[in-house]
């Protein structure tokens, strides 16, 4: 059990001398930079962020011009199918209408042709007795 305690050891050992010679790395890149090194990166990141802000409303823009289209075909989309419906009840009204038509129109003939044939049977009457 004790050597590999002591393996433990050494391994957490070499982490804490690799992780203090990381921070040590760091903190001399750090310290290498000059103020107006720093106003320089500052100023660059604003401006990167104010073109990402730009570009963001920029696509947001888009996109509610789109949403508004849709809206607007939505719109259009829903007032055709009302008009549609509408037209489609005025067309069956309209077929039964002309379907009592029709039938009106068949009754009369068949009235006509019994006037007709009426008519004939008075006139044959009649011939018949001069």
């Amino acid at each position: 059990m004790a050597p590999r305690r002591r393996t433990l050891l050494v391994g957490f050992l070499l982490a804490l001398f690799f992780g203090i010679a990381v921070y040590l790395r760091i903190w001399a890149i750090d310290s290498s930079f000059t103020a107006d090194d720093r106003e320089i990166m500052r100023g660059q990141f604003e401006r990167a962020n104010m073109e990402a802000m730009d570009e963001s409303a920029e696509w947001r823009m888009k996109y509610d011009g789109e949403v508004e289209r849709s809206r607007q075909v939505q719109d259009e989309l829903l007032k055709a199918k009302a008009s549609l419906a509408s037209a489609t009840r005025r067309f069956t009204m309209l077929q039964k209408d002309n379907r009592d038509l029709q039938k009106q129109v068949e009754s009369l003939k068949e009235q006509i042709k019994e006037k007709e044939q009426h008519c004939n049977c008075n006139q044959s009457s009649s011939t018949q007795l001069r």
